[in-house]
């Protein structure tokens, strides 16, 4: 590790006033060098626990909630089911018979006198479309249309907060495949894989995924596997940029409650894991290796699924300093000077730009609410995690060190 990195880290933990963050791991490995060697992985953790400095240090083994990191998972479940020919990619009639819940979904198109205006939808929802976010389900806790639409049903936000059926049968907001939503796909999508293999989602990864590659500390269920609950570091918060960093004042606490007594096991953001477990996924799919996924159906997971509308709205929504500080925390808001273009894949963003010094064109990344972050870089041969249990999403003080550790770890594995 370089010491502009090293010191970096150092003192984004270093106790006082302007502490970046309690504790956090970094995790990171290349695929076949041009030898067709492999370079060792790199693994680092930094600080404690709580920001009293005495108190349990992080590790790389330290479990946390992984948050929207799920949906890496249950993207590649998804393309498991797919390889063995439980379901189809872009089929209705699967949807139909293993979702029927949303097999004729209504477009929500505005309001009259305070009422919802509803119209059948043309289109129908596939396994592809729902792993993409173009399926026209949308998170019901964020501003617009469909919290309206709650609110005139007497209702707040539900999304978490019941069984996936429950919470999740809402009207879309576009015609499927023709606009992009940040939403509950991955939620419906791991009830799919759930129904075909007639066992729990948990179930499934732990024999198809987690026991593969030795993901013995990932879970949707922290309280009864191998102690993780017990193990969680608890978060911590900045109310406003400008303010330290409190144990009082983490706002992903609720959601992150909401978690550890789950009403489903909810395929966008229900996992608990490791850097290290995590790492052996993000290795699998970099590598190509066949264990969990056939070769060339990666190769599916990095092409970008959008239609010309859908990668507008995609790039649209970038253009809104909140989504873009959670979705692409450290890069350019789009619209703004040095942004780039994005598309999405079935695994997640897709970076049209490269990063000076680091990650090339093509890289793809996703992250998860407590700032976390995971990326790959097939055609600079890296992979990595940066982990840790930080509110509210997208905080932008610590973003120097996720960019710094993947500037280096993109010249410490690239290709000669």
């Amino acid at each position: 590790m370089s010491s502009v990195l090293d010191n970096a880290c150092k003192r984004a933990v270093s106790p006082g006033t302007e502490r970046l963050l309690a504790g956090m791991t970094l995790a990171a490995a290349g695929g076949i060098n041009d030898e067709k060697l492999e370079k060792e992985d790199f693994l680092a953790a930094y600080g404690t626990f709580q920001l009293d400095a005495s108190s349990e240090p992080f590790t790389t083994k330290t479990p946390m909630w992984f948050a929207s990191m799920t949906k890496f998972v249950t993207s590649v479940a998804v393309l498991q089911c797919i390889d063995r020919d439980l379901f189809g990619l872009e089929s209705p009639s699967d949807v139909d018979r293993l979702l029927p819940e949303w097999s004729q979904p209504q477009i929500l198109t505005g309001f009259e006198d305070g009422q919802p205006k509803l119209q059948k939808a043309r289109g129908k929802i596939t396994a592809g479309r729902l792993i993409s976010h173009t399926s026209g389900l949308a998170y019901d806790f964020h501003p617009g249309l469909l919290l309206q639409w709650r609110q005139s049903r007497g209702e707040g936000p539900r999304a978490m907060r019941g069984t996936i059926p429950d919470v999740f049968t809402t009207p879309l907001l576009f015609e499927p495949g023709t606009g992009w939503a940040y939403g509950p796909g991955h939620d419906v999508a791991g009830l799919m894989v759930a129904r075909a293999n007639n066992c729990t989602l948990e179930e499934y990864m732990r024999e198809n995924i987690f026991d593969v590659l030795g993901m013995d500390d990932t879970t949707f269920e922290p309280r009864a596997h191998n102690g993780v609950a017990a193990r969680l570091p608890p978060m911590v918060g900045r109310p406003l940029p400008d303010e330290p960093l409190s144990d009082e004042t983490a706002s992903l606490n609720n959601t992150r409650n909401l978690m550890l007594d789950h009403k489903d096991q909810y395929g966008s953001g229900g996992l608990f894991s490791t850097a290290e477990d995590y790492l052996k996924l993000l290795k699998s799919i970099l590598r190509n290796d066949g264990r969990i996924l056939r070769p060339e159906t990666v190769d599916t997971l990095f092409t970008s699924t959008m239609s010309p509308s859908s990668d507008v709205a995609l790039n649209t929504t970038l253009t809104n300093p909140a989504m873009a500080a959670a979705m692409i925390p450290g890069e350019p808001m789009v619209g703004s000077p040095g942004t780039g273009h994005w598309t999405h894949s079935l695994l997640g963003l897709i970076s049209l730009t490269a990063k000076e010094g680091g990650l090339q064109a093509g890289w793809t990344q996703w992250g998860g609410a407590p700032n976390l972050k995971w990326w790959i870089d097939r055609k600079g041969n890296s992979c990595g995690i940066f982990a840790t249990q930080l509110s509210p999403p997208g905080e932008k003080r610590h973003q120097q060190i996720t960019h710094f550790f993947q500037q280096e770890m993109a010249t410490r594995y690239g290709r000669s």
